[in-house]
């Protein structure tokens, strides 16, 4: 084992930021924006739930809710549906789960 004196010699490595955002560049956009992302999910929950019959297709959704793209707003219609909040029914409209469905 290394002596208490050896080991505060050591040079520390040194963290390289080009590196490093090089890599949360690298990231889905979604895992880079948790925060972000959590507040959208809770914002579209909110209108389905304010709405109960509001039915919209994807390019609606990605417009009523100003979206980057339909990408981001799939993901988080499909995350809703996931969890049983929303459905995608049988003409490609995203609407509110009932409790009779």
């Amino acid at each position: 084992m290394a002596s208490p004196s050896a080991l505060l010699s050591t040079p520390l490595p040194s963290l390289d930021t080009t590196s490093t955002r090089s890599a949360m560049n690298r990231l889905p956009r979604e895992r880079r924006h948790v925060a972000r992302r959590k507040s959208l999910v809770r914002r579209v929950h909110a209108e389905f739930e304010e709405m109960p019959g509001l039915s919209l297709t994807l390019a609606q959704a990605t417009r009523l809710f100003g979206l980057p793209s339909s990408a981001v707003c799939a993901r988080i219609l499909g995350q809703l549906a996931e969890q049983g909040w929303l459905r995608l029914n049988h003409s490609g409209r995203y609407v509110r789960r009932t409790l009779d469905v």
